[in-house]
């Protein structure tokens, strides 16, 4: 159970401030609902029941893990795959997982995509840059919070990792 005030995970939108706990009454049924904010979104607001099974809502990282899942950006991430449409299905399942661990694994493997063609002075795919973007906001807002950070530091650090 989280309070009104903490910072919290919530699925693909990342940093979220609980601004209320309310119940409310959809088709008969009253239920208790978490009313979030997401932090990057300031124009959104989200209501998830308190008792979701799906479980999108989680907290934020510890110090410890942050760090043991930034020095994994030193390996290489998941798998490339050649193929773009499975490609996507594979990432967005990693995503949807919840997984810190994961999910960084696959933003280190975008990062290093990206770099390389670069290199080779190719664009790189509009969706996995997307994915890139998105996935680099949540996880580096979520650890510049674990570490008293800022994102930038965060990138910047990883980058180092990455050559």
């Amino acid at each position: 159970m989280y309070n009104v005030g903490d910072v919290v995970i919530y699925s693909t939108h990342g940093l979220c401030s609980i601004e209320d706990i309310c119940e409310q009454t959809f088709y008969d049924i009253t239920k208790t609902y978490y009313v979030l904010q997401p932090l990057n979104e300031p124009q959104l607001i989200i209501r998830t029941p308190i008792d979701n099974s799906k479980k999108q809502l989680r907290g934020i990282i510890k110090k410890e893990e942050a760090l043991k899942i930034l020095h994994s950006f030193t390996s290489p991430g998941v798998e490339w795959i050649e193929q773009s449409t499975h490609r996507l299905r594979f990432y967005l399942e990693i995503i949807k997982s919840g997984n810190r661990q994961k999910q960084a694994n696959l933003l280190n493997t975008l990062l290093r995509k990206k770099l390389e063609y670069s290199v080779t002075e190719k664009k790189f795919p509009n969706q996995e840059e997307k994915l890139l973007q998105s996935l680099q906001d949540n996880i580096f807002s979520e650890f510049s919070i674990a570490l008293d950070k800022s994102s930038d530091e965060i990138y910047d650090y990883v980058l180092t990792k990455l050559c």
